[in-house]
């Protein structure tokens, strides 16, 4: 089954601490799948500047899930003219991350260099699924690590819409 794909993007905007990049809120019965991440940093250039931050992308269920806080909730925009706005919400950047009462599931863990980015594509096969069939379900990419000085970060990612 194919859907719809969106963007979620962010533009310049720093953060000193850990920091959940993107948080993607799945609708009732209309599953998302992580298609690719693309986050890069404007600000920092040069050898000693160079940090090497643990990302993750989680899965939390069940229970209780807070937001995180310090970020935006931005639309996301569909890629094909004429699509109709995503039922999914989002929220990107926020530097006080999400918590969950109930299951935390780690799906994907690696490191990212802030001088060369971070580009996540994935094959089909591994594509990340997250979808609300009962009630509470969140995917969130976080950076596990707070970069060593201040770091404008810059992303987008593409998710498809099941449903």
């Amino acid at each position: 089954m194919q859907g719809r794909v969106y963007t979620v993007t962010f533009t310049t905007t720093a953060t000193t601490t850990t920091t959940d990049l993107f948080n993607f809120d799945p609708a009732a019965d209309k599953p998302i799948r992580l298609l690719a991440l693309d986050v890069g940093q404007l600000n920092r250039t040069g050898d000693a500047n160079e940090d090497m931050i643990g990302w993750t992308i989680r899965r939390f269920t069940g229970a209780t899930i807070t937001n995180g806080s310090g970020g935006t909730a931005p639309t996301p925009a569909p890629v094909n003219v004429g699509d109709p706005a995503a039922s999914f919400t989002t929220r990107v950047m926020d530097t006080t991350i999400a918590t969950t009462s109930g299951t935390n599931t780690l799906i994907h863990s690696s490191a990212l260099n802030t001088r060369v980015g971070l580009l996540w594509v994935p094959p089909p096969e591994c594509l990340v699924l997250a979808a609300d069939t009962s009630g509470n379900c969140k995917l969130l990419v976080r950076l596990e690590e707070a970069p060593s000085a201040s770091t404008n970060f810059a992303g987008t990612a593409y998710v498809e819409e099941l449903g």
